[in-house]
This record gives structure tokens, sequence and C-alpha cells, in this order.
């Protein structure tokens, strides 16, 4: 499965809970000497942030959500937890899942993400024929968010 860095974007924000870590490729890759060679350190975002910071200078932060917007190209690898969780096989190619289930979002929240980009922009959100199959999966996904919101909000 090939990864878009909303994916990404998402998987930042919504395992803050989580380490994970990111390398770019060097400045001689990316000036196109060699495909392959990566930067000396990892790019790290702590457990319960959204800053990224290196290991051995944890006085430099910046904000990792516009980092991967702005400089998606030139990331090698994404790790959460210390498992590789998408790469890319050199410079220039397209980043790919090493866990899709990870990166595949559910019926309903894909329905709420539809509709807040709709409502961003302006647009209507056309909504095709859902099949009995399709509505249960989506009441179910929905069912599973309220248990998870109850439980993290004391209700």
């Amino acid at each position: 499965m090939i990864v878009k860095k909303e994916q990404i974007m998402r998987i930042i924000l919504e395992q803050q809970s989580q380490e994970i870590k990111f390398r770019f490729y060097s400045a001689t890759t990316i000036g196109g000497l060699s495909k392959t060679e990566l930067a000396t350190y990892e790019s790290i975002i702590p457990k319960g942030s959204t800053k990224a910071t290196y290991e051995h200078r944890p006085d430099i932060q910046f904000d990792a959500l516009a980092l991967v917007k702005s400089e998606w190209q030139d990331i090698a690898y994404f790790s959460l937890n210390g498992e590789m969780i998408c790469e890319r096989s050199a410079y220039g190619e397209a980043m790919i899942s090493k866990c899709d289930e990870l990166f595949t979002q559910n019926a309903y929240k894909q329905a709420i993400e539809d509709e807040l980009k709709a409502e961003k922009s302006g647009r209507e959100v056309v909504v095709s024929d859902l099949t009995e199959k399709g509505a249960g999966g989506l009441m179910s996904d929905y069912a599973t968010y309220w248990e998870q919101y109850k439980k993290e909000n004391n209700l």
C-alpha cells in the first residue's frame, strides 16, 4: 500500500502515546549523487508530543506535522516503537506501508474526515447508497469509537 503524507500525519496525531522515529535522506541523496544514503541522525517524536527533535539534541524542536507536510519527499522511513511502519526503497520512490492495517481508516472515521474536509472547502459530500453490510460496518465502527470516547472521558 502506498502511504500518503496525510496518513502519516494522522498516525502522528493518533499514536501520541507511542514514540515515532523517522529519518531523512542525506543531502547527497537529495542532490542526486546517491539514491539511498540516509542522514546521520534519526528524528524522534517523543511519547505524548507532536514536536520532533533529535536524540542527541533535545533542545532543537519543531512541529512534526508541518515538517512532514513540507518535507515529505525527503523522508526515508517512519517507525513506531522501534518497528518500521513504512519506508521508501530509494529517494524519489513512493512510501510503502509495512503494516497496512495501521494506515487503513475505518468507515466511520473516514466519513467524518470526508465531511470535515468538505465543510472546510465549501463542498458537498456525495454519499453513495450503502449496502446493508456497509451500513452495519459504519454503525459498528461508530459503536467502537463511542465506547473508546466514553473510556477516555470517564463518561
